[in-house]
Parts: structure tokens; sequence; C-alpha cells
């Protein structure tokens, strides 16, 4: 098997691995990733393109690792021939501690830090792509001051958007990031000040989870469009990151992207362009190929509600109480005779919204009873807290009928290193 799947006993696993196994061997909660998840949905994007391009022109394909960001995932693919798109200088380092080599990692982020601008052009990365006029400033004279050269591209705010989450909107204009079509001359010409700086083209983003798989169209077009008057100009574009947002399914009713479309139209819309094309996928790639392992500790009943509490808690995944995220939420072993009734799905931390799901159908799950919180591969770890000082939860991968720890469960210990009180206290 591949991925997160029930076998004829009603029993979940990852790939060949019974989940209940995982959480003997290592505890709850833990995150569980699947590997061949992860390669199959990379495999999947650079098949739809290749389908409509060709091998030898296919895209760059920079895996945003905001998303998930531990080195093994990020070693899985760049063993795929991925790159990498980075958004603070920590993520760099991850990145080359994986093995990614420098001309394959591009980073973002509007307020990038002089110390991250000087790391990314000191170890030569791929580009920087510029979010601001005002960051010209920053990366010119922090490449000057190195006397080094550094690849750039100009963000444009395409206002375009998708159908995504309010907080994960990046294309609209009052959002902020990029720059508006109106001012990408004004950024050539601030740019054209700093002989170190070689402006190479365009990126552009139009958020996370874009149902709207027209929406790429649409901002597709209008960029094509900014080349063609940019090179009429004698402004130089040879390259194109069009940037990520595929959804995943977080419910059975979410509709997949149209991958077949989507290649068509960068096939017809930017190939002819004749540029180099970069893409930065993130979620799709990890999203479903990861689940939050947890256990019940008890199923408190009230007069109103009947709340299931699990081990796993808000500072472990943040999505439902961060974005009103749903998360598929599953007993590892389903027993078709038990009837699913509603239950808030709570977690130990002390706040009301420390919550998974409300009025939630779920099969009655007794106190120490497995649970799976599914598509939790992406912004799930990344985004973990010790709020009420809880150690985060150990993070497994799993390939087949093998497995491996590859994040421990954080100790006291760990939680409080580096904790001193003064002398005067």
């Amino acid at each position: 098997m591949i991925g997160f799947n029930r076998d004829e006993k009603g029993t979940l696993f990852c790939d060949d691995v019974d989940l209940n196994d995982i959480a003997k061997e290592y505890g709850t909660p833990t995150y569980v990733y699947s590997a061949s998840h992860i390669a199959g949905q990379y495999k999947k994007l650079e098949g739809a393109l290749s389908k409509e391009m060709g091998d030898k022109a296919l895209p760059l394909l920079c895996y945003a690792c905001k998303a998930n960001s531990h080195l093994a995932v990020l070693k899985l693919l760049k063993n795929l021939g991925a790159g990498l798109e980075v958004v603070s200088g920590g993520e760099l380092e991850r990145g080359l501690k994986a093995g990614f080599t420098p001309e394959k990692i591009v980073m973002t982020g509007v307020g990038k830090q002089a110390h991250e601008i000087a790391r990314a052009i000191e170890v030569g990365i791929g580009s920087l792509n510029i979010e601001s006029i005002e960051e010209i400033r920053h990366v010119g004279i922090i490449s000057q001051d190195l006397q080094k050269p550094v690849n750039i591209l100009f963000r444009v705010n395409p206002d375009v958007s998708g159908g995504g989450h309010e907080k994960i909107s990046t294309g609209r204009k009052r959002d902020k990031f990029g720059i508006s079509i109106d001012r990408i001359r004004e950024a050539y010409k601030q740019a054209q000040h700093y002989n170190t700086l070689n402006i190479k083209g365009l990126s552009m983003h139009v958020g996370s989870q874009i149902f709207e798989v027209g929406a790429f169209e649409k901002a597709f077009k209008k960029i094509a469009e900014l080349v063609t008057e940019l090179r009429s100009e004698g402004l130089p574009v040879t390259t194109l990151d069009i940037g990520g947002g595929f959804p995943i399914a977080y419910e059975e009713d979410d509709g997949a992207l149209d991958l077949d479309s989507y290649a068509r139209w960068v096939h017809e819309i930017i190939s002819p362009l004749g540029v180099d094309i970069v893409m930065e996928p993130g979620r799709f790639f990890v999203g479903n190929g990861g689940i939050l392992l947890t256990k019940t500790i008890m199923v408190k009943k009230t007069p109103e509600v009947d709340f299931l509490v699990v081990d796993a808690a808000m500072n472990d995944l943040i999505r439902p109480t961060l974005y009103e995220a749903y998360h598929e939420i599953a007993p590892i072993q389903q027993d078709k005779e038990k009837q699913a009734t509603p239950h808030h799905i709570v977690g130990p931390v002390c706040e009301t919204g420390d919550t998974f799901a409300k009025d939630r159908n779920i099969q009655p799950c007794a106190e120490g009873e497995l649970v799976a919180i599914m598509s939790a591969g992406a912004y799930g770890f990344v985004m973990a807290s010790n709020y009420n000082t809880r150690g985060l939860p150990a993070q497994v991968m799993v390939q087949g009928e093998e497995h491996s720890l590859i994040k421990k469960r954080q100790s006291f210990e760990d939680l409080i290193e580096g904790e001193d009180i003064p002398s005067w206290v």
C-alpha cells in the first residue's frame, strides 16, 4: 500500500505498517509521514508536466519547504530531482544540510533580514525573489559590500484571488506580498543602479489551497502579457517563477487540482515566452502524506456535548484553531458495528480554542484508543509550539514495511535547555 489505507479488518496503515505498532514503539502524539506518498505526488506533477512539455522542457520544481522542512523530507525530494524554495535563513541552512545545490534554491519573503540576504548571496543561490521596491536597495547594498553578484526576480502581485482562506491568500492588491504590476518598471530602474544585481525576470504566487483552477490561467495570462510589454521596452525576462498553491483534499468532497489543465496552461501560455520556468509546490507534495497520531484520554460527557479528549493539542497542530481548518479525524481501528455520534474533539491545552472539530460524527472511542488526525503532513509540525510547556511530538517516516524515528519526542530537559535564572532573582 502507499499512503494511509485500511486493511480488510478496518485497521489504518501507513504504507504497510500498522499504526498501532507505530504508537507502541514511539508513543503519542506522533507525526507519521509516508515517504511513498510524498514521492508519488512529486512524480504525479512531474508526469503531468512531462506529458505536455516533454522531459527536456520541464520546469524546476522547487519544493516550498515551509510546509514541512524536516531534513528527511527535504532529502527525499532532493533525491527525486527537486529544487527548493525557502523563506528564511534557517530554511536555507536546512536545504544546504539536506544536500541541495545552491543553484537550485530560490528565496522569497517580504521581510528578508540582512544576515539572510548576505548568506544567500555568499552561498550563491539560484535567485532572490524581490518583494518590494524598498528591498532592492537592501539587496543591492549587501551584494555590493560582498562584491558578489546575485540573480534577482521581481515578485509581481497579480491581483488575482483563487479561493483560498483569507490568511493564506497572497496575490491580491491588499496582501503584503509582491510588487504591483504598475511599479515593475520602477523596480527595473532601481535595480539597474547596482551592478551586482542580475535581473533575471519575474515571479508570482497567487496563494495557497487554490481550488479555483481558472485562477492559474488568469494569472498566467497577466504575467505573459507583462513579459511581452517589458521585453518590448528592452527589459530582460529570462526566468519566470510561477509559484505554487496547489490544493489537497482535506475532505472527501474537496476537488483535486486538474493537473492536466494546469500543465496545459503552463505549456500554452508560459512556454512560448522562451523562459526558464520555476514552480514552488509545497502542501501538494506533503499534505496528505502525513497524519498526527494521537490517543484518547477520555470521553467527557456533559448535558450539552460529548467531548472526545485526546493527547494531541493545538500546540501540536494549530491549523484548526488558526485557520478554522478541517481535518478528517478517524479511529485507527474502525468498527462498522459502532454507530458514529457527534463529539467535540479537543486537546488538553488550557484554551477553549484547543479544538480540532465540533459536532463531528465519529465512532465512540474508549480510553487509550488511537485516533488519526489526517492530512497533517503540511503546516503541522513546522507550526508546533511549546505552549503550556508541552514538548514537541515525535516524528516518524515510513516507506513500505520500514519505519524510522526521524525526530525524537522533546523532553522537559530539551524544552528548558538554554533557559537561565538571573543571579539576582
